[in-house]
């Protein structure tokens, strides 16, 4: 009988552990989307400053949670948006807005898809 308690509790452990890495995932990415868009959006109309500020946040707030979300997924995806995050990043300081406009666009649709990648449809698990 301890055996199966002992089981029920590493399987609730594992539960556990995917569970937080789901919502530490999902809401980081969703959250760093959400900021991509007003980046992308302001930078659109003209407002650099903003964007420039809006981005600013969003990578740090990448850079500030990207250690504990390589914990949950592979390290191709994250290196993925970090590269584009940095191709952004140096189009911004350089003044190009149509490249960043084409990186920041990048960036937001690799992050949709690392989001769509961490729910558990029929298609992400086969």
């Amino acid at each position: 009988m301890r055996r199966l308690y002992a089981a029920l509790g590493v399987l609730a452990l594992i539960a556990a552990i995917v569970t937080t890495g789901f919502i530490i995932n999902t809401r980081t990415a969703e959250s760093i989307l959400e900021q991509l868009n007003s980046a992308y959006n302001s930078a659109e109309s003209g407002d650099i400053e903003k964007a420039r500020k809006i981005f600013r946040e969003a990578k740090k707030e990448w850079s500030d949670n990207v250690e504990i979300m390589l914990l949950f997924i592979s390290h191709g995806r994250i290196d993925r948006i970090d590269e584009a995050f940095d191709s952004a990043e140096t189009y911004l300081k350089n003044d190009d807005i149509i490249m960043f406009l084409a990186e920041c666009s990048t960036a937001r649709l690799l992050t949709e898809h690392f989001i769509d990648v961490e729910y558990p449809y029929i298609n992400n698990i086969f």
